[in-house]
């Protein structure tokens, strides 16, 4: 029979030391194959199987092309290869358990039929052509990918930080002396205004600056980093409530303040209405307190509901919607024996570090593949590697900024900030996914801890037609108490494993279904499931694709020598603003806005939202505090505008550049 390794170069000296035989305990053409093999495998392993294949490797290349140098001993590569099949054959599925009792049949055979070389080179070949497979795949998912997650870890730790000086600060966009001895006035006396308007406020803010370290954070970041020194103490931004009514937030100063933040996407509904879930939730189970293990005869009532909304039979209470992500990976993971889990550029799934592929996380995950939004070359990857794919991971807020993270003030270096104008090529994406992952047998997840409820009472499955295989929640669900859902099919959400008693998912939380969040979720859930939740989602959306329209079309009059420098945009009840303009000063926006009355979250002027109860009249009063502010913003000098000399987008870019490398220069020569 033809030996096959005189048709590899080299022939018997090379790959099978044929020259030194006897000193030869492991051919090279052993090692080739199992090096190619592990290395097309590594992806899959955990970080203790990798390591032991690592030193196996090694160990035997070491003995393979140095067999006189007795550097290893054989009996120790074989020890390692003892604890290799032992580490590994336990935990194969169905499908590796086969290939590995055909691999071990291949080589009794090749051992009784004296071809045992030939089985060498067939298992070599198989390995090459493996770890080719793997490479091409690797690529086909780098063109896939979203460059940010590759660049950031590596960017981050040379980012300088770096701040204007007093001078520069009003005069990074080079304007006339009188435009910025204007803003400079305008800045000043915005402050003064400020610490007379809301004293305790900010009394509040200063004595809480050292001692609580969100509001720091949050305070710290809402401007573009060389203008954050100069803010510091600044117009604090800070709210501190006294109460609420309507639409409006009544500060200890007793100003009134309409609020477009949606707290973080909680509120939905209006702030009167959570008054009434909260308040008729306590009183269906304040006699049993803070009980927790033993349930409320409203959690049945709860699951009901939530099996009918969500479309699916099983349904996890967690506490967070957070911790609710974090359920759904983990049960994916373990159910289908998968290692990876598709997200989209941009996209945010909560601050869990298993998901924070970009900025804000120092552990960059190595189980999450982070791809383009709405790209084919995406949708290729996730049909090479369904094999290995256990969920795709949807967070429909993206269609309204694809391939961008959640937008902010704090990123605003100039008319940087876009949004889509429609959702129908978002909701073709989400068919075509649809498709993919049920022909491939791939979870397709939806993340609706913030759209859920928002875009309509059944949340993105109903807005798009489209159904998920596992839906999380969380904030508005509660009815105004901070909680987590997951809901899912009985197969995948399955925490113990029926053959093996030891491989269990351990997922479950203290406060996961306490009484008073069962009781505020149960009048909310009886809400939201109403005829008339129904027509106030309706007449919400109507209001809002109108009022966009009439706002957009009334700045255009406002500003008929330079066009409006904004542009209102809105995804259902989710808006943001969008500067038409090149500018450096663009965040100052959210200050002059919340003089005139609003109150913004932390990201500014990036993501605001509506709450039910706002109504024609609301949006109107809305419209004539935003025009106020952008006149101010164009009368106070920020928005300078002069056909002639007016800075162009790429060239702030190029300015902004600049001053990057020279703060580089500065904090090298400053070692």
């Amino acid at each position: 029979m033809v030996q096959l390794v005189q048709l590899l170069p080299g022939g018997e000296e090379t790959w099978l030391c044929a020259d030194n035989d006897d000193a030869c305990k492991f051919h090279p053409v052993t090692v080739m194959a199992f090096g190619c093999f592990l290395l097309a495998q590594a992806p899959k392993m955990s970080q203790m199987s990798a390591t032991v294949s690592l030193i196996f490797v090694t160990c035997a290349l070491l003995v393979a092309y140095f067999p006189s140098a007795n550097v290893v001993p054989a009996i120790a590569i074989e020890a390692l290869g003892v604890v290799m099949v032992a580490i590994h054959v336990p935990m194969l599925n169905r499908k590796q358990s086969y290939a590995f009792m055909a691999t071990v049949a291949l080589f009794a055979a090749g051992k009784i039929l004296d071809e045992e070389v030939n089985v060498k080179v067939l298992f070599a070949a198989v390995g090459v052509g493996m770890l080719g497979f793997r490479i091409f795949l690797e690529l086909m998912t780098l063109r896939a990918a979203t460059p940010t997650p590759l660049i950031f870890p590596i960017v981050s730790h040379i980012m300088p930080r770096w701040a204007f000086s007093d001078r520069e600060f009003f005069r990074t966009d080079n304007p006339p002396e009188e435009v910025a001895q204007k803003r400079e006035q305008a800045f000043n006396e915005l402050n003064k205004h400020w610490q007379g308007k809301f004293p305790k406020s900010i009394a509040t803010s200063s004595y809480l600056a050292d001692k609580f370290s969100d509001l720091r954070f949050a305070a710290g970041n809402r401007v573009f980093i060389p203008f954050q020194r100069k803010l510091e103490g600044w117009c604090d931004p800070c709210t501190v409530l006294d109460h609420v009514e309507g639409t409006d937030l009544i500060d200890v100063d007793g100003h009134r303040l309409t609020d477009v933040s949606g707290s973080y996407g909680v509120n939905v509904c209006g702030y009167e209405e959570y008054k009434r879930f909260i308040s008729e939730g306590w009183d269906l189970t304040k006699n049993v307190g803070c009980v927790l293990g033993p349930l409320h005869p409203l959690v049945r009532e709860n699951i009901d509901m939530l099996r009918q909304i969500s479309k699916k039979e099983e349904v996890s209470f967690h506490m967070s919607g957070t911790e609710a992500v974090m359920a759904a990976i983990r049960l994916v993971r373990y159910n289908t024996r998968k290692k990876y889990v598709v997200i989209f550029g941009g996209a945010y799934h909560g601050w869990y570090d298993g998901v924070q592929s970009m900025a804000g996380n120092e552990r960059v995950p190595g189980d999450i593949l982070t791809l383009k939004d709405m790209s084919p070359a995406s949708m290729d990857v996730i049909r090479l590697r369904a094999h290995e794919i256990a969920a795709v991971m949807i967070n429909p807020l993206q269609a309204f900024h694809p391939n961008a993270p959640p937008p902010s003030d704090l990123v605003l270096a100039s008319n940087t900030r876009g949004a889509s104008s429609s959702t129908q090529a978002y909701k073709t994406w989400l068919e075509q996914m649809r498709e993919t992952c049920t022909r491939y047998g791939i979870t397709l997840m939806f993340d609706e801890v913030y759209t859920g409820f928002r875009l309509a009472p059944g949340g993105a499955q109903e807005y798009f037609s489209v159904e998920a295989d596992i839906v999380t929640y969380g904030k508005t669900l509660g009815g105004g108490i901070a909680n987590g859902i997951c809901c899912g099919p009985s197969h995948l959400m399955r925490r113990s494993d029926p053959v093996k008693p030891l491989r269990v998912a351990y997922v479950i939380g203290t406060f996961a279904a306490q009484p008073i969040l069962v009781g505020a979720m149960n009048v909310f859930l009886k809400w939201v499931t109403s005829p008339g939740a129904r027509n106030e989602y309706n007449r919400l959306r109507t209001d809002v694709s109108e009022w966009v329209v009439d706002i957009n079309a009334r700045l255009e009059k406002e500003f008929p020598e330079t066009s409006a420098p904004i542009q209102i945009a809105a995804y259902a009840s989710v808006w943001t603003i969008l500067y038409k303009r090149p500018g450096r000063y663009h965040w100052m926006l959210q200050y002059l806005l919340k003089d005139e009355g609003l109150n913004l979250s932390w990201v500014g002027t990036g993501r605001l939202s509506f709450s039910l109860d706002f109504k024609r009249d609301d949006l109107d009063k809305l419209t004539e505090k935003i025009v106020r502010a952008c006149h101010r913003m164009e009368n106070d000098g920020w928005w300078w505008y002069e056909e002639q000399r007016q800075p162009s987008k790429m060239a702030i870019q190029l300015s902004l550049v600049g001053e990057i490398v020279r703060a580089l220069f500065k904090r090298m020569i400053s070692f």
